[in-house]
């Protein structure tokens, strides 16, 4: 069994349809990016990120999040520095096992793929980020293969909206059923499986992923980027359209 850790980076949304611009605070990119393991190294995965996080002085229930600021962990800068560069490490042991969806907000709206909303943009990257997850098995197992995948994503439920995981469950199911021109998602559960992020090893390294790769959509930085590229899925040395997929250039 593979296990698909996906999380976001960047805003989906902020985009009106009747004045066709965008709020000046949201993100150019909004990026999905996901982490793949086999079943077997879920405990290896838990166990390594502990540990990373105890030899900086964090409690292992602390959370690592891409966004969190070194004053906010109790740490200083330089200690932040190498916790982070520890966590991009242990992501690039991991070969071929990254893929990252940029969605240019601006050209997806505009265009003529039916992008009308935030769910419709969040369906979209899915069903690309499943097309190349599923092409990598493919190349690891053969296309006949029965090796089932399930995903397991940040929930987006709150106090205040109830909703969200639905709506995802839903673009999760389209994006399941519309699979593409290439290949089919026989092998991939029903269902998204939600959990906290605080709770989970695979989504916090996922966020790792998806902010790198955020970082050198949205702001041109390849340094985080890099000490990932191991990890990214790749065919022949090329990891663009394979691993990484802008949507639209």
């Amino acid at each position: 069994m593979y296990i698909v850790f996906i999380d976001e980076s960047g805003q989906p949304g902020g985009y009106n349809s009747e004045t066709h611009e965008f709020n000046e605070k949201s993100s150019k990119y909004f990026v999905l990016s996901g982490f793949m393991i086999d079943g077997d190294e879920l405990l290896n995965i838990q166990q390594k990120l502990n540990l990373i996080k105890l030899k900086y002085g964090l409690n292992k229930e602390v959370e690592a999040k891409w966004n969190s600021s070194y004053k906010a962990l109790g740490i200083e800068f330089e200690t932040y520095v190498r916790y982070r560069k520890e966590i991009l490490n242990l992501i690039a042991e991991y070969k071929n096992s990254v893929v990252g969806i940029a969605m240019n907000k601006e050209k997806c709206y505009k265009s003529n793929y039916n992008i009308n909303n935030h769910n419709d943009l969040y369906a979209f990257a899915l069903n690309l980020l499943m097309e190349r997850f599923c092409m990598e098995i493919t190349d690891r197992n053969g296309r006949d293969t029965c090796i089932p995948v399930i995903l397991f994503t940040d929930s987006r439920k709150n106090d205040r909206n109830s909703n969200l995981d639905k709506e995802l469950q839903i673009a999760y199911r389209r994006a399941k059923n519309m699979g593409t021109k290439y290949i089919g998602f026989p092998n991939f559960s029903e269902s998204l499986v939600f959990i906290d992020s605080e709770y989970s090893s695979g989504i916090q390294i996922a966020d790792f992923c998806a902010g790198s790769i955020f970082k050198y959509f949205e702001d041109g930085n390849d340094t985080y980027i890099n000490m990932i590229k191991s990890s990214i899925r790749n065919h022949n040395g090329k990891m663009d359209g394979v691993g990484l997929k802008e949507f639209i250039k």
